[in-house]
């Protein structure tokens, strides 16, 4: 069984030789393992040379014990407030250097990026790297501006996705109920203020159980029978919750009352939903074989936020931190650590 790191974090500097847009940005040489990547004369973020140095990230798996890594778009470059030219012209430059980058590598899984708020660019240019760059998976950070990813105007993008089987992993620059086209700090929120900690450390799993609901009760998951989520750095305690809630929601109010004010018969009862919902395990959940447990026919898979710094970040012993947690069965940790990243991502495991 392959093990997969499904949440690690790529910015290749050098595709930004490739975006024709005058406001694209600037790299600045910190040290000689430190860039800083400037836009508007203004730091958007540093990046040290393992974000996308691929040789380094091999030694750096080797020791953490991971065959394959998700290379996830990072979130601080892609922002959703860009200008659409410069938007849409990130977007193809990344996919196509990212493509080339692991053509031959076969521990490296790309992932696509698009421009969300351009809605038809986007699906062109999902189906491109799809079609003919090989790209297998694509990554939002939500949905925008006022819109969650229920929303009719994300149907054309889920689209593709179901007609070609690919997940879409959404992992957000945005917290529960805030703006979603960038982090707070970055475009004035206050509220978290000065626990800024706040915003990612209860934001993700409140935004993820705010938006799965959604994508439930709003018929997406019925609509787009193939469709498949993944959802980072939110932890998965909170899931077994989330289905028995739902569950006991319709049981309590019926299925008829949901039909009758929206107009929308589910096929099924929303915690068979969660078949198509993959979940990041943090290694230090100590109730992870609880989590897996309450939860049949689990998809949770793991994720070491490689190569950041944050308290979220488990690397380099996500591996062993899994297989030393309390009760976890020999198949849970498994499943785990590759078998549901497999099914997710059309790898043979």
């Amino acid at each position: 069984m392959k093990t997969i790191d499904c949440d690690t974090h790529y910015w290749p500097v050098a595709f930004l030789d490739e975006v024709a847009h005058a406001a694209k940005g600037e790299i600045r040489e910190v040290d000689n393992r430190t860039v800083a990547f400037y836009r508007d004369g203004r730091l958007i973020h540093r990046f040290k040379t393992t974000r996308w140095n691929l040789d380094e990230r091999k030694k750096m798996m080797d020791q953490e014990g991971f065959d394959i890594q998700v290379l996830i778009p990072d979130n601080r470059p892609f922002l959703y407030e860009l200008d659409a030219d410069l938007g849409n012209a990130m977007a193809r430059a990344f996919n196509d250097f990212a493509a080339e980058a692991v053509r031959n590598e076969s521990r490296f899984v790309p992932v696509s990026w698009i421009y969300l708020p351009d809605m038809p660019n986007a699906v062109k240019e999902l189906a491109r790297s799809i079609e003919e760059l090989g790209i297998r998976a694509v990554k939002v950070t939500g949905g925008y501006a006022d819109r969650d990813l229920d929303d009719p105007s994300m149907w054309p993008l889920f689209e593709v996705a179901d007609h070609h089987n690919i997940p879409i992993l959404v992992h957000p620059a945005a917290r529960a109920f805030e703006d979603q086209v960038a982090h707070p700090w970055l475009v004035g929120a206050s509220r978290f203020e000065p626990m800024r900690f706040l915003s990612s450390c209860i934001g993700f799993p409140m935004t993820y159980m705010h938006t799965i609901t959604r994508l439930v009760f709003s018929g997406v998951m019925d609509r787009f029978p193939n469709l498949k989520f993944a959802f980072f750095e939110g932890g998965c305690g909170w899931v077994p919750f989330l289905m028995r809630q739902l569950d006991m929601e319709t049981e309590h109010r019926s299925y008829a009352e949901y039909e009758q004010a929206a107009g929308i018969k589910l096929q099924r009862k929303p915690s068979e939903y969660f078949d198509r919902f993959y979940v990041a395990a943090i290694s230090y959940e100590q109730y992870l074989a609880n989590t897996a447990a309450e939860w049949p026919n689990h998809r949770i898979v793991i994720g070491s936020d490689f190569d950041h710094g944050d308290p979220i970040a488990t690397w380099p012993h996500t591996v062993t931190d899994v297989r030393e947690l309390n009760g976890l069965t020999q198949q849970d940790q498994e499943r785990i650590l590759g078998g549901n990243a497999a099914d997710l991502l059309g790898i043979a495991a």
